[in-house]
This record gives structure tokens, sequence and C-alpha cells, in this order.
């Protein structure tokens, strides 16, 4: 297992994921000054947002089925690692783009996005 996400699974022999990128921001306030550098005050917790991205072909086209349908409910999701690292998040966005068409207009491969959210830890969440 990759990681789990909710209750679905990606897999390096099932729905695989090419990259797993975390971003991570710290929110100042800035107070501009004439004549001199900018000051800035720290005002909340960092934000982490991550991405998968990945590659479906011919047989797991319909892979993110059950995905698509946890995401709708826009509800934090606890993502879980193979190491054992877990936190809450929220699934923002998926994005698909299909490509390789059959003559008959069906396609071979599809590329996937996901933007999660981290809302807090697994263990602030569920006390």
């Amino acid at each position: 297992m990759l990681c789990l996400i909710g209750d679905f699974q990606f897999t390096v022999d099932g729905t695989s994921y090419d990259s797993f990128t975390s971003n991570i921001t710290y929110p100042f306030a800035t107070n501009e000054r004439i004549g001199d550098y900018d000051s800035y005050q720290s005002v909340g917790k960092e934000e982490q947002k991550d991405s998968i991205a990945g590659v479906l072909i011919a047989k797991s086209m319909r892979a993110l089925d059950d995905f698509e349908k946890m995401a709708a409910k826009k509800e934090a999701v606890t993502i879980a690692f193979s190491t054992g690292a877990a936190y809450s998040v929220l699934i923002f966005s998926i994005s698909k783009t299909k490509n390789l068409f059959l003559k008959d207009g069906a396609y071979v491969k599809q590329s996937y996005s996901i933007e999660l959210v981290k809302v807090g830890t697994w263990d602030e969440y569920n006390n």
C-alpha cells in the first residue's frame, strides 16, 4: 500500500500514483514601511496542501469512481501512509485528462491529479 485516503487504497498493483507533493505555507500579516523593510507578524498555523498525480491505463479507467464519490461528500477523511504517518484532509479537487483515443472514441490513458488540504492531525480531528 502506498497510502490510504478514507477507505480508498492507492497500491502499486492497482491505483498507484506517480508523485506526491506537499506544499506548506506560513501565513504572515505585512505592515508596509516607507523607506524601510516591511515588518511581518505571524497570524496563524501553517497550511499544508498535498497533490497526488498518476496515470491510469486501459483496464483501470474506472478506478477513481469510488474516490470521486467519497470526495463529493465534502467531509474530512484520514490519509494514512505505509510509514505510519496519518492526518486529516479535505479533498479540494480532482482533475482528469483523457488521451490516446481509439477509433471508436474510447480512451486508453487517463492522467489524474488530486488536491488535498490538511485540516488537522488524526488525533486532533478524532478526539
